[in-house]
């Protein structure tokens, strides 16, 4: 009776007994070696060691950062057993990953838990050159790219029949990528460069009122400004570097947008008034949403915005009258600052490049590009007898790039002065520049 009892109790036991809960594998990697650098692009040896009491389900080889996110492509190693060597070849050839300390990580799974073993390593980024210059020229045969390469040669890079026509052009240097906007009856053709080849497109119709109106990079977010085509109003479309649709900002009623620019959260645009009488707007929209955050007056056309602090960005355009104009804009105030001098005297502005927050070249139809400097405040002749349609800052090379009629010119720059470095022609007038980057 004693016996049955006992072996009653055992099996009472035994059913009650839980499944003993699944530890976690131990994970150990030995290269690379602490403190390793490696330049991208090249191939990094990876080795270690995974195990598991019960089972390994996977085992993953990737570089991350110190939030312990992939920055490259994760690597899968096959399980072989319970108990293995990892070892592969790891490429890193992520040219845009910038320069610091990163975590080559060896991960185990048994199906319930994941170890993981890091060892740090340094990444040196690959330096950033520029790779060409574009020039954008048309003529009665159509619209023309002009690439001008380090030793300022000028090939053709892309043409547009007669048919297109133009409004605007930008650089996408980290997709490396070429936009180009018709007016009233052209497309928006996006190109791979350095070595073109066409990528995706958006269709105009053909109207006699402006189609397409602008076009503007920013990474993988690329603005273009459409008339109101058949609506009250304007608009902005947000695509992605492979031409899907993202978002749209629409312009206030009876406006349309003509420039765009982003800085911080916001995308502000320029509107013109459908109507000739009407006024012309700055409105700001938030990225994020596509919702309108502010709008007020503008003294007239833009040239250009470019960014000062996280709550002021600069604009520089022209009055009805004709003159230049400078204004600082407070986002959260909206509110604007003029400098206390005028530039009436020097005719119309027809364009702008920043140097820096607090430093600008401003060339006027007077023939003279000006140095603007916000603080302390001052405008000096910076290049004199060069009526310049279009100017550009070379921050990598430290070089001012112009363009004046069809001669395109490289100017060594420092404060006050600036040294001709190379010059060269194009078949007509530039119509544009902007330089491409090697990311």
């Amino acid at each position: 009776m004693l016996s049955l009892l006992f072996l009653i109790f055992f099996l009472a036991l035994c059913s009650c007994k839980k499944d003993t809960p699944a530890g976690y594998p131990s994970v150990q990697i030995s290269a690379p070696y602490p403190s390793a650098i490696f330049n991208v692009p090249c191939t990094i040896q990876v080795t270690g060691h995974a195990s598991d009491s019960k089972s390994l389900t996977s085992v993953t080889v990737y570089i991350a950062n110190g939030q312990n996110v992939a920055v490259e492509s994760p690597i899968k190693i096959p399980v072989t057993s319970n108990s293995m060597n990892v070892s592969c070849l790891y490429r890193l050839s992520d040219i845009h990953l910038p320069s610091g300390q990163y975590y080559m990580t060896i991960t185990a799974s048994n199906g319930t838990n994941t170890a993981s073993a890091f060892q740090q390593i340094y990444i040196d980024a690959v330096p950033t050159k520029r790779v060409a210059i574009y020039a954008i020229t048309r003529d009665a045969m159509g619209v023309h790219a002009w690439g001008i390469d380090s030793t300022f040669h000028v090939s053709p890079a892309y043409s547009y029949s007669v048919l297109g026509d133009y409004s605007s052009f930008d650089i996408n240097s980290y997709y490396q990528q070429l936009y180009i906007a018709g007016h009233d009856s052209g497309n928006v053709n996006v190109y791979s460069v350095p070595m073109p080849s066409p990528d995706w497109a958006i269709s105009g119709t053909p109207s006699p009122t402006p189609y397409f109106t602008n076009v503007c990079c920013n990474n993988d977010a690329e603005f273009i400004s459409y008339y109101a085509n058949n609506m009250p109003n304007g608009y902005v479309k947000c695509y992605n570097h492979l031409g899907a649709l993202q978002s749209v900002f629409n312009a206030t009623t009876g406006y349309y947008p003509v420039k765009t620019y982003t800085w911080g959260n916001f995308l502000f645009t320029e509107e013109k008034g459908i109507s000739l009488s009407a006024s012309e707007w700055l409105h700001i929209f938030y990225q994020l949403t596509s919702a309108s955050y502010n709008q007020t007056g503008l003294a007239g056309p833009v040239t250009a915005i470019y960014g000062y602090d996280n709550n002021d960005i600069f604009i520089f355009g022209n009055t009805t009258s004709g003159g230049g104009f400078i204004k600082l804009y407070n986002i959260p105030g909206n509110t604007f600052y003029s400098p206390p001098f005028s530039l009436n005297s020097y005719g119309k502005l027809l364009s702008a490049s920043q140097i820096n927050a607090n430093t600008y070249l401003l060339g006027f139809s007077n023939g003279t590009i000006y140095q603007y400097t916000f603080n302390p405040v001052s405008i000096i002749p910076y290049i004199n007898s060069i009526i310049a349609s279009s100017i550009r800052y070379d921050s990598i090379n430290n070089q001012v790039i112009t363009a004046s009629g069809k001669t395109i010119r490289a100017y060594n720059y420092s404060v006050g002065s600036a040294i001709l470095a190379a010059s060269t022609t194009v078949s007509d007038s530039v119509r544009d520049l902007r330089i491409l980057y090697n990311k």
